[in-house]
């Protein structure tokens, strides 16, 4: 039986984890995903829409964006990429490994898996914020295979300042920590896949953030974990209903009857019962003398 407490998450490092102990206290929050890839899958929002929250999903890739519409109706889903102008840039998409999927020339050569390059409309985070008009965004994640800097680098963040960032950092192709640190924002966490950041106003949200995490994680159960136990207990009630109308079936549950009166000793005589038992211990013998021989 799962713990009632389990909680699913689907994010591949943990991503959601940290930021609900970060934002523990919001309802109904509002988030913005540059990169959100998947619906489901090592997604960081999934956890947070289903609990109530909404947000922005920019995703270049068609068929990602395609799915996301389909799973996401609250949220808007943009098929488009973010930088520090808007115009259009090529896009390489990796067809066999979506998530390596990139804007940047670096990130390009880094690879050798199948493509395909096309053109992709880019505007800013600025011109999201501007447009859409997000009374708060508790927190903005960026994901977006080397091109972080140009993402940063299209924000007004005087104006328009989500409390908590998460952002990829493993392949740096330009810095963009300063324009954060430069902008009142303070490095919470490093984990060698991403980065945190937390607004200075907002730095209180980190306060007792230890005790949230290890409680949240404990209670933590993986999408693909979820997803096995769902199916399983799916099979284990079809197998029952099976067993159910086997054994409740008029036809067989008469044979069953017939074959364990058959067997039965209850009614027969103390003589029947006796003779009964004699073939029986003949029958253990001679298998017994026979298995011996061998």
């Amino acid at each position: 039986m799962i713990d009632p407490k389990a909680v699913t998450t689907f994010a591949q490092y943990n991503e959601d984890i940290i930021l609900a102990a970060l934002l523990h206290d919001v309802k109904n929050g509002f988030y913005i995903d540059v990169g959100a890839n998947y619906p489901a899958i090592d997604s960081v929002t999934k956890y947070f829409y289903d609990r109530g929250w909404s947000g922005i999903n920019i995703e270049p890739v068609k068929r990602l964006h395609t799915d996301l519409q389909k799973e996401r109706p609250k949220d808007v889903n943009l098929q488009c990429g973010l930088g520090d102008k808007k115009g259009s840039v090529v896009f390489r998409e990796y067809l066999d490994k979506v998530g390596h999927s990139t804007f940047e020339v670096s990130q390009k050569k880094a690879h050798s898996d199948k493509f395909s390059d096309y053109e992709v409309p880019v505007t800013t985070l600025k011109q999201i914020f501007n447009e859409y008009k997000p009374s708060k965004v508790h927190f903005l994640k960026v994901d977006v295979e080397g091109y972080e800097y140009e993402v940063v680098a299209g924000n007004d963040w005087a104006k328009y300042r989500p409390e908590v960032i998460c952002i990829e950092a493993n392949h740096v192709a330009q810095d963009w920590s300063s324009i954060l640190l430069n902008n009142k924002y303070k490095l919470f966490i490093k984990d060698g896949l991403n980065e945190y950041y937390v607004a200075n106003e907002s730095w209180h949200r980190t306060k007792a953030f230890p005790e949230r995490a290890i409680l949240l994680d404990y209670h933590a159960l993986k999408q693909h974990q979820a997803q096995s136990w769902e199916d399983d207990s799916k099979e284990l009630t079809r197998l029952h209903k099976i067993v159910a109308e086997t054994t409740s079936a008029p036809e067989i549950k008469t044979a069953h009857i017939k074959q364990v009166e058959a067997l039965s000793l209850a009614n027969r005589s103390y003589l029947g019962r006796l003779k009964r038992a004699i073939i029986g211990l003949s029958i253990d013998w001679l298998r017994y003398k026979k298995n011996a021989k061998k």
